[in-house]
């Protein structure tokens, strides 16, 4: 009996040392802290670049409207809103019918006229040829001899005259050479008055006239071919023919009804490239240069990004703005981008390559001042940093860092300066 009991005593012993001994391990479970888990990055060396954003909304490179040249009823309608059309392919054309009948009815006037013409220099032919002509042609002859009969008299006179003053002619024969001067230069004068007379005569009465009727017949033919011109231009005009090639954006005309030359009958636009104008600021306007490869991003087409190109940038702010303005131009030769969609554009400013980089996500700021956590063994070192560029990913460090080292990723905004971390992931 006294043996039951000992070993009862014994075996409830050993059940409280065990007990107790399971206690104590869970309290020291309890009250030990586990390292906070982090993951790290080493620095490294490679490219950056430094962007400049700007906003625009997208615009045709190309925008034409196109009006009709004159007023008529469109007979036919060729292009509807979203067809593509080449440069001078026809749009729609207007009732032809009044301007066909117009150009017949000129044809038959310009034969009329011409006619009339070949009857007025008929007419001019015969004049110059009459009985008045002839004798005008007589007395020009008969005036050229009197011309020289009284020029010859003159020089004659002029000669004697010398001898005459030296004494060697007589006063009757000197009296005798100026009556025969005086003579010629009366008749000479004479039939000057009377061929004059008989020239302004012929040329009031017949060939005036008929040169008068002649230069109206010219007048007629060309007025007439002037208006033939014009309504063979307006017979082709009918026919409205786009000026460039492109997709038809506007449209308001129909068949039957009446087109004005004052109201835009299309609009086309030309989407084989899209551009987008927009501005920039003074601080960046120096480190952008036309022709300039620049990336588009179109949140309409879900953020996806194309290649343009910097086409024209002025060098000067214009008005009251204070950007300078930018124009961008993109393909689109599958028409993906459509006019009025909103586009983001990055210019690169600043590019540096191998630089010191670490991640964007690595980098923490306190009082203005950037810092990392640099991992020494299983320590992280609060270290202070100096940044350059930063891109989308990564910031440049200038100083407080070494390739190679190892610096906190994710976690480092729950840890202190000196604190032991485990490292569950990046580059161990």
């Amino acid at each position: 009996m006294r043996g039951r009991k000992f070993a009862v005593f014994v075996l409830a012993v050993f059940m409280i040392a065990g007990l107790l001994q399971g206690c104590a391990q869970k309290t020291q479970e309890e009250v030990s802290i586990p390292l906070t888990p982090v993951e790290v990055c080493n620095v490294v060396k490679g490219g950056i670049q430094s962007t400049y954003t700007v906003s625009g909304q997208i615009k045709p490179s190309k925008e034409v409207t196109v009006y009709a040249m004159a007023a008529g009823k469109a007979e036919r309608v060729l292009k509807e809103i979203g067809d593509e059309v080449q440069k001078d392919e026809v749009l729609f054309s207007l009732d032809k019918k009044d301007l066909i009948r117009q150009i017949e009815q000129l044809d038959i006037k310009l034969k009329t006229d011409k006619t009339n013409y070949e009857m007025a220099v008929l007419a001019l032919e015969q004049a110059k040829g009459s009985a008045q002509e002839q004798q005008l042609m007589e007395m020009e002859a008969a005036l050229k001899q009197a011309e020289i009969a009284y020029n010859n008299a003159k020089d004659n006179y002029e000669k004697n005259k010398v001898l005459y003053e030296a004494g060697a002619l007589s006063e009757k024969d000197m009296n005798n050479l100026k009556d025969a001067l005086s003579n010629a230069e009366i008749n000479y004068n004479r039939l000057k008055d009377s061929y004059n007379l008989l020239k302004e005569k012929i040329l009031s009465e017949s060939v005036q006239s008929a040169q008068l009727r002649a230069e109206q017949a010219v007048a007629a033919i060309e007025a007439t071919e002037i208006q033939r011109k014009q309504a063979q231009d307006a017979l082709e005009d009918s026919d409205v023919k786009a000026p460039i090639s492109g997709i038809i954006a506007f449209k308001n005309v129909e068949v039957g009804a009446l087109v004005s030359p004052q109201a835009p009958a299309y609009t086309i636009v030309d989407m084989d490239n899209v551009v987008v104008e927009t501005t920039v600021t003074e601080r960046v306007i120096n480190s952008i240069a036309k022709g300039q490869d620049v990336i588009v991003k179109i949140d309409a087409l879900g953020g996806k990004t194309f290649k343009g190109t910097v086409d024209a940038l002025s060098p000067s702010a214009t008005g009251n703005s204070v950007g300078y303005p930018l124009k961008v131009t993109i393909p689109n030769e599958n028409h993906e981008i459509k006019p009025g969609m909103f586009a983001e554009i990055s210019i690169v400013i600043e590019q540096k390559d191998d630089v010191l980089l670490v991640p964007i996500e690595t980098v923490l700021t306190e009082d203005g001042k950037n810092y990392v956590y640099v991992l020494e063994g299983d320590i992280a070192k609060k270290r202070e940093i100096t940044t350059g560029l930063k891109d989308e990913k990564n910031y440049e460090i200038v100083n407080g860092l070494k390739e190679g080292e190892r610096v906190i990723l994710k976690g480092q905004s729950f840890i202190v300066d000196g604190e032991k971390v485990q490292v569950v992931g990046g580059n161990n």
